[in-house]
């Protein structure tokens, strides 16, 4: 067992990492009312005169019931369960906002891509070894093990449909244990009842036994002697660590906790200018390298709008930073999401927002616009990530010294100082510290007092 602080810590921190997949099962289906499978199968129980209990197992069910009515019969009942609902939930959501890359599952539905193609992501949809001939790195990948309603007549559904599963999924199944060894598990909503998994997982830990990775789960307490040397197996056999509840409904929050956890980490930096005084430019460039020095060395990632010229001085000293340490996989710790040119004004705000949301905290550097010669003009659009960072009650910090569009934000926060208490004992120092170096460190020592709440 993990207590629910580790958990979090772990998973979050693995998250952050891209060091884990997502495995989830019936469950997470069901938080949108989606019928499980024992459900969806009762109609073919009945007509077998059976009953579905809790040990029954439902693979054999749909075996009898296409041993008496025809495969086609059997396919037609799930035709009839699967997306004929509206499938959202606050679960689902939060999960969702986990920000997976990889999302293992053994759901029939398209719950999980529908969900995803509304946040204006594109998944990549892999439910057959041919699929895996497209597979490309970089969006969001989803393997659905059993197959989809898509395309129903390869569906994993019957227990001959099981038994021939390492030939008919052979490279999806070799796939899935190289995820195994190559990258941590969270299972949702899985119950570990069918032997896909645990077998993989048994000959991983059979080939690497202490060097295999640390997996997680979340299971409900069934308060029993046989429950408990359960979660001991799951833990000594195949190294999966289970977090144990009382209670369904206190998973959604325990994600939340996650979710939080992730963001804590994460810094948004906001900042533009075109030209500046060589004193000033060279300023810039000093306080973006300390700034990349001491967020880094804390552990934390940067995500950046690409600001004029102060997203290449973050970029230019990250990539510095991270190939001296012999860190290639610059895309966990910096993140770009860079404007495109013929953005127009709505479209700007709502990639704003998306940057700001993944984020806890927000940075506030210069913010000047292109001027003309007899007039300084602050960036509208660093003054609008101000504003959305303000109603997303993120945690801002501004560096006046810095000038311009931050110099107007900090001073709209020391008016209103009682709306930013983490900021209090720091105030009078931001104001007036000019040393790169300096301020850094006063922007990782509010970090770290935002963190400890």
């Amino acid at each position: 067992m993990i207590s629910k602080k580790a958990f979090v810590e772990k998973v979050a921190y693995a998250i952050n990492a891209n060091e884990i997949a997502l495995f989830v099962a019936a469950g997470l289906s069901a938080s949108t009312g989606q019928k499980n499978w024992a459900q969806m199968l009762t109609p073919c129980a009945n007509a077998l005169e059976l009953e579905i209990t809790e040990n029954s197992d439902l693979y054999m069910i749909a075996q009898y019931y296409e041993n008496e009515y025809g495969k086609p019969d059997l396919i037609h009942m799930f035709e009839k369960n699967i997306n004929q609902i509206n499938n959202n939930s606050s679960y689902l959501n939060s999960v969702l906002d986990l920000g997976f890359r990889e999302i293992w599952t053994t759901n029939y539905d398209t719950i999980i891509e529908d969900n995803l193609k509304n946040r204006d992501i594109i998944p990549k949809v892999i439910h057959n070894d041919m699929d895996l001939n497209n597979f490309t790195d970089g969006g969001v990948h989803i393997f659905k093990m059993n197959g989809d309603i898509t395309n129903p007549h390869n569906m994993v559904v019957s227990k001959s449909d099981l038994e021939k599963y390492t030939f008919s999924h052979q490279l999806m199944l070799t796939f899935f244990k190289r995820e195994l060894v190559s990258k941590s598990f969270l299972f949702l909503g899985y119950s570990f009842t069918d032997s896909l998994v645990l077998n993989s997982l048994s000959t991983i830990k059979n080939c690497l036994q202490d060097a295999c990775n640390i997996h997680y789960t979340i299971l409900k307490n069934e308060h029993s002697k046989y429950f408990d040397y359960f979660v001991q197996d799951l833990w000594k056999r195949y190294n999966i660590k289970a977090l144990i509840v009382e209670k369904y409904d206190e998973i959604p929050e325990i994600i939340e906790f996650v979710n939080k956890k992730i963001k804590e980490r994460k810094v948004f930096i906001s900042g533009s200018f075109d030209t500046l005084p060589y004193e000033q430019d060279e300023f810039a460039d000093a306080l973006c390298n300390a700034l990349i020095q001491n967020l880094y060395n804390n552990e934390y990632i940067i995500l950046t709008g690409m600001g004029r010229k102060i997203g290449n001085y973050l970029a230019g000293h990250a990539f510095e930073y991270l190939t001296k340490k012999h860190f290639f996989s610059i895309e966990k710790k910096l993140i770009m999401r860079p404007f495109f040119e013929k953005m127009n004004i709505n479209d700007k705000t709502r990639h704003r927002n998306k940057m700001i949301e993944d984020c806890q905290h927000a940075i506030f550097l210069f913010g000047k616009s292109p001027s003309s010669p007899d007039k300084v003009i602050n960036s509208q659009g660093v003054m609008e990530e101000y504003k959305i960072a303000k109603q997303l009650k993120k945690n801002i910090i501004s560096i006046p010294t810095t000038g311009y569009a931050a110099k107007q934000i900090f001073n709209e926060q020391k008016n209103s100082i009682v709306e930013y208490p983490y900021l209090e004992s720091y105030i009078d120092k931001l104001e007036h510290e000019y040393n790169p170096e300096k301020i850094s460190r006063l922007i990782v020592n509010i970090l770290h007092d935002c963190i400890k709440g």
